[in-house]
């Protein structure tokens, strides 16, 4: 559904003013100008500007913060298949058709089908690009399933390709493209090794970058096409560096902690306070500045996840889970496109994960809604797990566990190779967040939940782990260990969970056009002078987040925008040529 908000709305909660009216680009007095501006300078604008930087294009790309965006902070992983050279070397077969097919089940129309199917066509040439561009890839190859692979492993299936209703609809194959890095067990953070190389061939092309600049108006003509921005700049100086300094202490805290981490509200409000600190010293130093954009604007600033009362204004079922993103998820960039006509789409859906594996026992056991209902497959990659714990199940979630499978869970935690952010949360939820019963009877009780519910629920369970019946999920049964000898557990997974947070992003935003990336209105119409891209557009993981695919839509979306501004340019040039010759 669109949805309609303009600066001065009871719900706007952005600084983003309305649009400033000029009779002509040519009568401005501009203090910058460049033939493509890009607002947000992570994954998708860096992808955006050297994209149009190499087709010939000259480029200033602009950023409140240093630039990098979420995908700089992430775990550096980049959906793709259809046959990659990484796939290749690793030996993992897989075609374009088999990843559409999967992909159609994930994205359930959020983009048309062409748009998708041109996307799993182009997704090897995608990595292609990435690694003439100086960013490194591994075929290292994990082949179970994980929510992220171990030190030394870089290709690993980063979805729900493996289970078997998706296997019965397309051939599975490894398609979370990691980048290289040395064994770590850092579990954030990575991102930097794909932002960083691009950046760098950017600047090579010459694109220009100004930090600590942020976008607050868009500037349009008579005919409203967006002609240039309009930015707040703290002057070169002691207070710019002093700004600086206090942004780098709220990026090291940002990303000190990954959201699913205890304690990770604590250094996420640490850095909170620096950057209130840095928005202080921005009101009392910055002025205004007016950039020209010749051909075009592209936003590309994030979603809006850190914008804590626009994202409960949307999605309230949401307000206790744990924001996943840099600061700079905001919604400025959807707030700048509406605020001259364009509509926004999905603002209330979120995208959560509920990574139950590691330990592999955790999604063997069985996971109960407030009743003691079932309600997924347990197997499935977390976001999917997330969704419906989410959107259907009111935030509730308790594992159930009989006394073999909690055991094995301590083994598991204390052996497997596992890195410390999907250890500790494991090890603190078995020690702290878990209840213990005698009987089924006595844990229900323990924990609200209907004896008679929990108990049918249990009795179907082992059904399908005897074989005597097919999983109503969907789930294999060689992933399903029957809940049969006490004493039984129950481990709290809901999104209340202090101990075992729940992460999540906002994947709604800008409607724009699928072939070039143009921002449109209402009623289609593309707005002049005006692109989206990555998560201030609406994309590929609209509907439902995979690991990697929002890093691939960012590169996808924003190479998109970047051509055609390059092309629109040249048609302006042919025709110039056209009329002076008539």
């Amino acid at each position: 559904m669109t949805q309609r908000d303009e600066p001065g709305s009871p719900h706007w909660y952005s600084p983003v003013r309305q649009p400033e009216r000029v009779a002509d680009a040519a009568s401005v007095s501009w203090d910058d100008a460049a033939d493509f501006v890009v607002v947000g300078y992570g994954g998708a604008g860096i992808a955006a500007a050297l994209e149009a930087a190499e087709q010939g294009l000259e480029v200033l790309a602009l950023d409140a913060f240093d630039g990098g965006g979420s995908t700089a902070m992430n775990g550096g992983v980049v959906y793709a298949g259809g046959g990659t050279a990484v796939q290749r070397e690793a030996g993992v077969e897989d075609s374009a058709e088999d990843m559409f097919r999967y992909l159609q089940l994930e994205t359930q129309g959020v983009v048309r089908d062409s748009t998708l199917r041109r996307f799993c066509e182009q997704s090897p040439q995608m990595i292609d690009w990435l690694t003439r561009h100086g960013v490194r890839f591994d075929s290292t190859l994990y082949a179970g399933k994980t929510s992220y692979p171990p030190p030394g492993y870089h290709l690993y299936h980063s979805d729900s390709s493996l289970s078997p209703r998706a296997a019965a609809v397309a051939r599975p194959a490894a398609r979370g493209h990691k980048v290289y890095s040395p064994p770590t067990s850092a579990p954030i953070g990575f991102g930097v090794r794909m932002t960083d190389p691009l950046r760098e061939q950017a600047s090579r092309l010459g694109v220009r970058f100004m930090a600590q600049t942020e976008v607050r108006q868009l500037i349009v003509d008579q005919d409203d096409n967006v002609v240039g921005v309009r930015v707040l700049q703290i002057p070169p100086g002691a207070a710019a560096a002093e700004f600086s300094r206090l942004m780098q202490q709220a990026a090291k805290y940002q990303l000190m902690l990954p959201a699913s981490f205890p304690g990770s509200g604590i250094t996420s409000g640490i850095a909170l306070r620096y950057w209130r600190k840095a928005e202080a010293l921005k009101s009392a130093h910055a002025v205004e500045r007016r950039i020209r954009a010749r051909h075009g604007v592209c936003l590309s600033s994030g979603g809006f996840i850190q914008n804590r009362a626009m994202a409960n204004h949307y999605a309230p079922g949401y307000a206790d889970s744990m924001p996943l993103g840099s600061l700079g998820d905001n919604g400025s960039g959807i707030r700048l496109g509406q605020s001259v006509g364009g509509a926004a789409d999905r603002l209330g859906r979120i995208s959560s994960w509920r990574f139950l594996n590691p330990p592999k026992a955790f999604a063997e056991a069985m996971l109960v809604n407030a009743r003691g209902e079932r309600y997924c497959d347990e197997m499935l990659y977390g976001a999917a797990i997330g969704q419906v714990m989410g959107d259907e199940q009111d935030g509730s979630g308790l594992l159930i566990l009989d006394r073999a499978l909690y055991r094995k869970a301590w083994r598991q935690v204390r052996k497997d190779d596992m890195l410390p952010f999907q250890r500790q949360p494991a090890i603190l939820a078995l020690l702290f967040a878990s209840r213990k019963g005698r009987t089924l009877e006595e844990l229900a009780r323990k924990c609200g939940l209907d004896p008679q519910a929990l108990g049918e629920s249990v009795r179907d369970y082992n059904l399908a782990a005897a074989g005597w019946q097919a999983d109503r999920f969907g789930k294999d049964q060689k992933d399903i260990h029957a809940i049969a000898e006490g004493p039984f557990y129950a481990i709290d997974v809901s999104i209340r969970s202090s101990l075992f947070p729940l992460s999540s992003m906002t994947v709604g935003g800008l409607r724009v056009d699928e072939d070039s990336g143009q921002v449109l209105r209402d009623d289609d119409r593309p707005i002049g002078g005006l692109y989206a891209a990555g998560r201030t557009a609406i994309g590929l993981p609209s509907h439902l987040y995979i690991s990697g695919l929002s890093a691939a839509d960012c590169i996808f979306s924003g190479r998109r925008a970047g051509a055609h501004v390059a092309g629109q340019r040249v048609r302006t040039q042919q025709m110039q040529g056209q009329l002076q010759q008539a």
